[in-house]
């Protein structure tokens, strides 16, 4: 199940989640006033079910006495959690410690009208996150063998689950904190996130809510815009007249349509969006799309207006993307989904789009269109009020339409999942992402984007080069790169621009500006088969023929479809922007060519390289460290005595042990630092170095890998001397790993832990010693779970 000590929840305890088929439910601890609720679930279930639950039919004293058990306040022997769909109870789960062990006897049971949706799961996913909180690492039950699918259910929560068939009973073990079930957490989370953004990315119905007479108007353009660009399902429009758009009926309310409606297109002053929100709920809408601005971007009342409307939204299980948004637009030929405001639609093709900015999403559209690059789903995220960019990750994770990915968004809502789940992502199809100044820290978001493999831009123009090269291209091989031109001038500044990015240009061949079309083709053919990438430039003139020569080199770059290649055109108008049937890019310049595919063969080498995994650290005391920081916390937070920092990082094997290191050492730096954005970041520095980030030091997110750990220290400018060069000794970096290892342990099982600091940390030879550390503790907020299925809590 989920692997996190803080399985955190609003102020209420509650978090909602998607169940498989798309729908959402609230998870939250049971109380005493769920007693009725509780009783009629048990009360309208069948016998068969009853039996099954309590292995025989169960009297009404067992039931009255179990809903009592169930219903007790939560406790470090007693762990619940209820799951309502709307107002209604659909299923509950608890666990029982059992003496004082770290296990808990649990048990579940789903409303039978609401089997096979997965909310058995979600149940112990969540029981399991709570039951980490009070140091329960493992659940165990007793299943009859008849109950399928509660045998199911613990077998798809884990593939580590144990089942043992004893005395006519299975005992079943479930661990709730094995980070080797998060791929199995992640793929369940992406089957939800697709049901549920069905209705928004694929609906067969749309009502446009606030599509007027006037010309110009949000809610009329919508329609012309669907109109235009051939919408084939239902289309309606909702206005004060009734008056029909063109060939779309209209009418005056939504609870007047003749059919029930997927998707809900918004554009009504913002104090009667709720009320839409409602009625198109009655429709049957379980989609959104809010245009309408006048929430958070206005301040504190615009912010409550909107959390009002996503715990509504919530409550009547619709996914809602907006408000103050764009639209959203999907190319898909059965689709044809243009609910958007953009004045332009690019062609169809495969680059998935998430932005916040309506604006960036105008911009990129239009240079999009003029680049010839093909976009198979743009979304508008706007105040990114439910659905985020984690859940479009997780939607284009098994989208077929959709070979790569861009983002540009102002903020991460769940970096930890982000981070996670983007890697994953990365891993299938290159993402690309505008870096921009409002996303926190510039060297944690780069860390951030190292991590999961992201290519990170500067400007807008570079992400779209780089899509030009990464979209439905191959990836380069390696590193060599082979320029072929009719200019000796732009070769030099291809040259020139190919070792800044990192790449190793071979001899550039330069065939004079008179070169035949037939020689320029043969000499491509030769260099595309002794390098990894191929950079062609074509310089028009009077006095050659640009236009044939392209039509040549087409022929030769689709005979070499393994091969990445990028084409730089100038002094000719009016030709195409990709070249032959595989459409490599043409661009205007060769420094945009040649940085593209720098960042191509970035990402491929990343693809290449191992992520590593789950480090194994023997000698961790979880529960002697909660014990620590708890007393601590209890005297004060804030920095703490360094007795306490000392006890705390023995626990986790860190010793600390001043002026306890070899002679000749090296000295480092090493620590912890809670971001508020990010969360727990490892960071690792030469002794000394300012603090300035673009110095000698680096970080990376927790949770880390083992090959992040050893990645760390040969980021370091320092790294030669640690690895023994200049006559120096060797370094004992194994430990210098492992060390780095037990600190992101310890900050994934601890977020209490605002900041540690290990000054110096004396590398020799033989041994690495922390001779000092410093430690500040501080309460945990409301920090996002990064595995715990859950969607953003309103506001």
């Amino acid at each position: 199940m989920t692997a996190t000590a803080a399985a955190t929840t609003t102020a209420t305890g509650s978090a909602d989640a998607l169940t498989a088929d798309g729908g959402i439910i609230t998870i939250r601890p049971v109380t005493d006033a769920d007693r009725p609720a509780v009783a009629a679930l048990y009360e309208r279930a069948s016998a068969a079910s009853l039996r099954l639950r309590f292995f025989a039919q169960p009297s009404v004293a067992t039931l009255a006495a179990e809903v009592r058990r169930v219903c007790r306040p939560e406790a470090d022997d007693h762990v619940n959690v209820a799951a309502y769909e709307g107002p209604d109870l659909v299923g509950i789960a608890s666990g029982e410690r059992l003496g004082g062990r770290p296990r808990a006897e649990f048990a579940v049971f789903v409303d039978e009208r609401h089997r096979g949706r997965g909310i058995g799961t979600l149940l112990l996913e969540h029981l399991a996150a709570r039951c980490r909180r009070h140091g329960i690492t493992e659940l165990v039950g007793e299943v009859l063998p008849g109950n399928t699918d509660m045998l199911r259910v613990a077998r798809k929560l884990t593939p580590q689950a144990s089942h043992r068939y004893d005395r006519g009973v299975v005992d079943v073990t479930l661990l709730t904190d094995d980070e080797r079930d998060w791929a199995a957490v992640d793929e369940r989370d992406r089957t939800a996130e697709r049901a549920s953004l069905r209705a928004l990315l694929s609906p067969i119905s749309i009502a446009v809510v606030g599509a007027g007479h006037r010309p110009g108007g949000i809610g009329r353009e919508t329609v012309r815009a669907l109109l235009d660009h051939g919408y084939p399902g239902v289309l309606y429009a909702v206005n004060r007249h009734g008056a029909p758009i063109g060939p779309v009926p209209a009418f005056h309310r939504l609870r007047d349509l003749p059919g029930p409606v997927d998707l809900l297109v918004i554009a009504v002053p913002a104090d009667q969006v709720a009320g839409v929100l409602a009625d198109g709920a009655e429709a049957g809408a379980r989609g959104a799309v809010v245009l309408s601005s006048g929430f958070s971007e206005e301040g504190p009342e615009g912010s409550r207006r909107e959390a009002d409307l996503v715990r509504l939204a919530r409550a009547h299980g619709v996914r809602l993307i907006g408000p103050n948004c764009l639209g959203v637009i999907n190319t898909d030929p059965a689709v044809r989904l243009t609910a958007c405001l953009a004045p332009v639609t690019p062609p169809q093709g495969s680059l998935g789009v998430a932005v916040q900015s309506g604006a960036v999403a105008t911009t990129l559209l239009q240079h999009a269109q003029r680049a010839g690059i093909g976009v198979s789903t743009l979304v508008s995220l706007g105040n990114k009020a439910d659905v985020s960019g984690n859940d479009l990750i997780a939607y284009w994770y098994d989208d077929p339409a959709t070979h790569a990915v861009a983002l540009h968004l102002e903020s991460f809502g769940n970096p930890r999942k982000f981070a996670r789940t983007v890697r994953a992502l990365s891993r299938r199809k290159p993402v690309l992402a505008l870096r921009t100044g409002r996303t926190g820290d510039p060297s944690t978001v780069d860390a951030l984007f190292a991590q999961a493999g992201v290519i990170a831009t500067d400007t807008l123009g570079e992400l779209l080069d780089a899509a030009r090269v990464l979209t439905d291209q191959p990836l380069p091989s390696g590193r060599r790169l082979a320029v072929v031109s009719n200019a000796a001038g732009l070769n030099l500044l291809a040259a020139d621009a190919a070792t800044a990015v990192g790449l190793c240009p071979q001899q550039p061949v330069d065939l004079g500006g008179a070169v035949s079309p037939e020689r320029f083709a043969a000499t491509a053919d030769d260099a595309a088969a002794n390098a990894d990438m191929l950079l062609l430039l074509v310089a028009g003139t009077r006095a050659n023929r640009p236009a044939a020569i392209l039509t040549e080199l087409g022929r030769v770059v689709d005979r070499h479809p393994d091969r990445a290649v990028a084409v730089v055109l100038t002094g000719a108008a009016g030709l195409p922007r990709r070249l032959g049937e595989r459409g490599v890019p043409v661009f205007e310049l060769p420094e945009q060519a040649v940085r593209a595919l720098g960042r191509a063969a970035d990402y491929a080498a990343w693809r290449q390289t191992p992520l590593g995994g789950r480090a194994e650290l023997p000698g961790i005391d979880r529960r002697g460290a909660r014990t620590v920081i708890e007393q601590a916390l209890a005297a004060g937070p804030g920095q703490q005595p360094p007795e306490v920092a000392t006890e705390l990082l023995f626990t986790y094997g860190i010793h600390v042990r001043p002026n306890g290191g070899e002679t000749g050492t090296f000295r480092l730096t090493a620590g912890l630092r809670h971001d508020p954005l990010f969360g727990s970041l490892v960071t690792l520095a030469r002794h000394g170095a300012p603090a300035d980030p673009s110095d000698d030091r680096v970080l990376r997110l927790v949770p880390m890998t083992d090959l992040d750990a050893s990645r760390m220290w040969r980021s370091l400018r320092c790294a030669p001397l640690l690895a023994g060069e200049r006559g120096l000794p060797a370094a004992h970096t194994a430990g210098l790993e492992e060390l780095l290892l037990r600190l992101s342990r310890l900050a994934e099982d601890h977020p209490e832990i605002a900041e540690i600091e290990l000054d110096p940390v004396t590398v020799g030879p033989h041994a690495v010693r922390p001779a000092g550390a410093r430690l500040s503790l501080a309460p945990v907020g409301d920090e996002p779970d990064p595995v715990l299925r859950r969607l953003r809590a309103p506001g």
